[in-house]
């Protein structure tokens, strides 16, 4: 989980507006004041992102098994509208299974992640034309940080 919080840091704000949309969407929540629920999901995103490796295997333990390999981050994220979201006062409701909302979070996560691993692989390709970068060297981490930057936007703080 903990080496794709790279692509988790950068993506958060896309991830967030289109999760909030998708759920509400697809009436997987039912609330009476949605804005107060993007909030809530932006709260359990960051929740993820900065949770101890031990606090993140601990809280997604009740559905570790709930699908064969799952994205560890829509695991949690379905675990999160089970356990903290339904409690909210301005969720009236989440309808589905389990099983279902993990799948209709992992959509979303799953889009954003490949949009990120192409981006990812984009850089790595402009960078091999220059032959004075060497991979692995501080000059090459610095030069593939600053153009991710500009192409993905700076990741969440």
């Amino acid at each position: 989980a903990f080496q794709k919080s790279r692509f988790f840091r950068f993506k958060i704000p896309e991830i967030h507006g289109r999760l909030s949309q998708n759920l509400l969407e697809e009436r997987i929540i039912e609330t009476d004041n949605s804005a107060a629920v993007s909030d809530a999901i932006l709260k359990g995103l960051k929740a993820a992102l900065n949770s101890s490796e031990f606090d993140f295997d601990y809280f997604i333990s009740p559905i570790r098994n709930l699908v064969p390999r799952p994205n560890p981050y829509s695991l949690y994220m379905t675990q999160y509208l089970m356990e903290v979201l339904i409690d909210d006062p301005h969720v009236i409701e989440i309808y589905g299974t389990d099983e279902e909302i993990y799948h209709a979070i992992n959509r979303v996560i799953s889009k954003s992640s490949l949009q990120f691993e192409k981006a990812e692989q984009e850089v790595s390709d402009q960078l091999a034309k220059n032959k004075a970068l060497v991979p692995g060297t501080s000059e090459y981490e610095v030069a593939r940080d600053q153009i991710l930057r500009k192409k993905v936007g700076e990741p969440y703080k």
